[in-house]
């Protein structure tokens, strides 16, 4: 009886045991690295990594440094690859300054993933993209005749006679913000040779007052030469908005760009900044973590799957994308995008 009292209690051990190891399989650890933490944009993109983590039960998160600066995001992979975490998902400062270390990473078998860096991927498994990029550069260009059009200004430039305008970036070396401001420089010249770019693009946009300032700068420099501020970065028409305003020309100097909705909404209702656009970053974040999840578990990236939430993906070379650019002409429709 005894013998057997021990037999049982041992099955019982093994069978608990073995139950203990199947609810405590191991979670794959998916780091998500942004340009800087703590800002609007990264926080919304930071909501759709921790709900892909709940909905796939991974170990998903996000962090970033406090400065858009390349060297702490570089440190921040080398320090997670040391670690050893499953997946890395980055959405790089300066893609080229990354890739040696994102080199080693795949060499240990971790997984690379970027976003908004559709043109360094060389060294990545994949790039996630939900816009497509070309029409996104070429939109606030459009943008800005629209609105010469309806103030009854657009007749009055010429190419002798331009409509001056300003681009403000995140940094000199974010390739997608360059890649837009490029593309709009070619959409103006092709189909707008009345436009004209005063000087060259500066990377004042993931500060809301450095783009203040830098615009405040630009209205002493050029006065009326000034037309048009196109704001790459979330924050830069934010900061473009406040200069304006404190200056009183809403009505003479046009603001666009990329924006949140809650964050431009007042300035859409003021008529400080006239028009703005993006994607939901909650839907990059989820994406990413998503695709990470996909390759880890094995399943082949092929044409047409599915995000869930987003579609059908289409890739081209390394890139895969969804297209969901979101348009901004008035606080309401800011506002109803509900973020």
């Amino acid at each position: 009886m005894k013998k057997a009292l021990i037999s049982f209690l041992l099955v019982l051990a093994i069978v608990f045991s073995f139950a203990l190891g199947v609810g405590a399989e191991e979670q794959h650890e998916i780091a998500v690295v942004v340009k800087v933490a703590g800002i609007p944009w990264f926080s919304r993109l930071e909501e759709g990594v921790k709900q892909a983590a709940k909905d796939f039960g991974v170990n998903a998160y996000m962090v970033g440094p406090t400065t858009a600066d390349p060297a702490p995001q570089v440190q921040m992979v080398e320090d997670l690859v040391t670690r050893g975490v499953d997946a890395i998902c980055v959405v790089p400062s300066d893609a080229k300054s990354l890739a040696p270390v994102f080199n080693r990473a795949r060499e240990q078998g971790i997984v690379i993933l970027t976003h908004e860096s559709p043109f360094e991927t060389e060294a990545v498994d994949w790039d996630v993209e939900t816009i497509d990029s070309v029409q996104y550069g070429k939109a606030p260009v459009d943008a800005i005749v629209e609105k010469l059009k309806e103030t009854g200004e657009l007749e009055k430039y010429t190419p002798e006679n331009p409509a001056g305008f300003v681009m403000l970036v995140g940094s000199l070396t974010v390739p997608l913000h360059n890649f837009w401001a490029d593309t709009a420089l070619e959409h103006a010249a092709e189909n707008y040779p009345f436009l004209k770019e005063l000087t060259s693009r500066l990377p004042t946009a993931e500060s809301v007052e450095d783009s203040r300032a830098a615009v405040l700068d630009l209205i002493t420099t050029y006065g009326d030469q000034l037309k048009a501020v196109i704001g790459w970065g979330s924050l830069g028409p934010v900061g473009a908005a406040q200069a304006v305003t404190e200056k009183g020309m809403e009505d003479q100097i046009i603001v666009v760009g990329s924006a949140i909705p809650s964050t431009v909404a007042p300035y859409l209702r003021t008529g400080a900044v006239d028009w703005a656009q993006l994607w939901d970053p909650r839907d990059a974040g989820y994406a990413m973590v998503y695709i990470a999840k996909q390759m880890l578990d094995g399943e082949e990236i092929v044409e047409g799957m599915e995000i869930p939430g987003m579609g059908p993906i289409s890739i081209d070379g390394k890139v895969i994308s969804v297209n969901q650019i979101k348009v901004m002409r008035t606080a309401e429709e800011a506002e109803a995008l509900g973020f």
